[in-house]
């Protein structure tokens, strides 16, 4: 074979080999390029889809919104549910039945045992009734007689779980006195009526304006304080802390004040000093207490059985739910 006919079926087999690389590279860029069409028209569908949809709402949106407004609505009889519980059950009273009902609640409160003479109480304790009981004989208003069956029914309850918790004492009992208050502050009215007056005529008819004080009000729930002052031991106190917490009226401490009713460790050493500062007729100092001559309760100070009693205060806010 001559050499221009080697040469010529090399360079058609280079070629050959050239157009089957640009053949595959054209390919490939032909896939590509389709692929990326194929991309971008979903793309674009998906965009006027969104285009030609509902601003709002989406019917996906209203599907969620019923099922989050069925749980919402799930949820709140669940909790009203639960914060009545405690609702007091109170009976249609008039003032004599009310009286008559604070008097027989009064004496079984009072005969319960505790360290005052054998009764948890002193003697004439009224649990903060002492304007209907002891030497007045008045009776309430016609329309205080509903909120006054409430306080006492609350007050009951809240002693219950206090003896209960095994206190030695009831020292006091108080409440909000809004009957009271509100006969004070009509006298208050009567008596500044005629300085207003006179005020107004001087200036002209333009008196001063005074803002009304009161408490927190809430369309939906309404509380009332009361202070509880008694003496326990360490270990009541707390159990009467937790019965608090666990009853189905919506109890809330407000505020605790503790102080201790003797100290044991400070007796002692009273003890020490004044038979130290003691001496003999033959002016001899006298002989000190020997801590082996002591009692038990004396000579052991940190024993939790034998901690002296706490004298404790507690303000007690009690709520209830109405517009829930």
């Amino acid at each position: 074979m001559k050499r221009h006919q080697i040469t010529l079926i090399a360079c058609g087999v280079l070629m050959a080999a050239v157009c089957v690389v640009a053949g595959w590279f054209l390919i490939t860029a032909m896939s590509a390029k389709n692929a990326a069409a194929e991309e971008r028209n979903q793309a674009f569908d998906e965009l006027q889809k969104i285009y030609r949809a509902k601003v709002y709402p989406s019917d996906a949106n209203i599907t969620r919104i019923g099922e989050d407004q069925k749980t919402l609505e799930t949820w709140l009889a669940t909790a009203s549910n639960q914060v009545h519980k405690g609702d007091l059950q109170i009976d249609a009273k008039n003032p004599t039945s009310f009286k008559q009902a604070l008097q027989a609640t009064v004496r079984k409160l009072s005969a319960h045992p505790g360290a005052v003479q054998g009764k948890i109480v002193a003697p004439g304790f009224n649990f903060g009734f002492d304007q209907y009981l002891g030497q007045s004989d008045s009776l309430p208003s016609t329309e205080h007689v509903d909120r006054l069956t409430a306080q006492l029914t609350i007050i009951e309850k809240l002693c219950e779980e206090l003896y209960a918790a095994n206190i030695l004492e009831l020292k006091s009992v108080s409440r909000d006195i809004f009957d009271a208050a509100k006969k004070q502050t009509e006298g208050e009215e009567e008596s500044t009526s005629r300085r207003r007056s006179s005020r107004r005529r001087d200036d002209g008819g333009e008196g001063a304006q005074s803002a009304k004080a009161g408490g927190i009000e809430s369309a939906f729930w309404t509380s009332q304080r009361f202070t509880f002052e008694f003496q326990a031991r360490p270990a009541a106190f707390i159990d009467a802390l937790n019965r608090l917490a666990a009853m189905e009226l919506f109890v809330v401490v407000a505020e605790a004040e503790i102080r201790k009713a003797a100290d044991p460790l400070a007796q002692f050493n009273a003890k020490k000093k004044e038979g130290a500062a003691k001496t003999n007729p033959d002016g001899t100092p006298a002989v000190t207490v020997d801590p082996a001559t002591l009692s038990h309760v004396e000579r052991i100070v940190t024993d939790p059985e034998l901690e002296p009693p706490v004298n404790v205060k507690l303000d007690i806010d009690v709520y209830s739910f109405e517009g829930v």
